[in-house]
């Protein structure tokens, strides 16, 4: 491993890397069956007041930068239900050296119901994550998904000009792939953020994706619903239906959000939604 050293050449430890695993799993009676704590990462269940237990994995560094290391995992058996959230928005780092990677791998199984609502995620200037998202449902398994990125830090003054983050989705229904996601920043955004044919000027921005039986019957209840608000759209195939979401800044994509998402569940939010 390289040495780093400071100006005027002195060798300098090595920065600290965190890594953290969670994986919780629930049975087909609804209850958790299975809990794995490791290192930085944190899962813990609150008590609810509805039928569908919640689980709320934490990072306790508060964020993650490069060389960091965390990995999610929940899962659901055949029948049960069960929410999946973060504590607080995910940041990412401004990165020194190397990059971070986040893993999220979610299981259900055949009638089962899987609704993956974490915080957003805020990029702070040149930081340098890889994301993967990995969802595998049998059968009729219902999943519920959403994630959200801020581009920089608006409230400090922070333009986002430098960074570096991909954000890979594969979900498979029995074993096939049904839906596949690739959104990659890279480098000297400048062109980017601002051109009018890609971003252009754009603060924040969400997709939410429904993957069930039923998801073709909901897309024209939903557009009927779409705030005006932000700028947003909806699609539906196969099985599949997809939320596109963009905003100047977050306040009214995640008031969208919490609208779009109470609707396809049927129920409200996670509790850290609101804090």
């Amino acid at each position: 491993m390289q040495q780093l050293r400071t100006l005027s050449g002195t060798p300098t430890a090595p920065h600290q890397r965190a890594q953290g695993h969670a994986r919780v799993v629930f049975g087909s009676h609804g209850r958790l069956t299975r809990l794995r704590q490791q290192g930085s990462a944190k899962a813990m269940l609150p008590r609810v007041h509805n039928t569908m237990p919640e689980v709320v994995f934490v990072n306790t560094c508060g964020g993650v930068t490069g060389g960091d290391h965390f990995r999610w995992e929940l899962s659901v058996e055949q029948g049960a239900a069960v929410t999946g959230t973060t504590q607080a928005a995910e940041r990412l780092y401004q990165a020194s050296s190397g990059r971070g990677r986040i893993e999220t791998v979610l299981r259900a199984g055949n009638g089962a119901r899987l609704h993956w609502l974490p915080m957003e995620t805020i990029l702070f200037q040149e930081c340098s994550v890889d994301r993967q998202i990995d969802v595998e449902l049998e059968g009729d398994a219902e999943f519920l998904g959403v994630e959200a990125l801020i581009l920089g830090r608006a409230a400090m003054g922070e333009v986002l000009r430098n960074a570096h983050f991909t954000d890979n989705w594969r979900i498979r229904r029995n074993g096939r792939l049904v839906q596949a996601e690739a959104f990659r920043l890279s480098g000297d955004l400048a062109d980017v953020l601002g051109g009018s044919a890609t971003l252009g000027g754009v603060g924040a921005l969400a997709t939410i994706v429904l993957s069930a039986r039923d998801a073709a019957d909901r897309l024209e209840p939903l557009r009927a619903r779409l705030p005006d608000s932000v700028t947003c759209g909806a699609s539906a195939w196969n099985g599949q239906l997809v939320v596109r979401l963009h905003a100047p800044d977050h306040r009214p994509l995640k008031v969208a959000l919490i609208e779009i998402l109470t609707w396809l569940r049927g129920a409200s939010l996670p509790r850290v939604w609101n804090m």
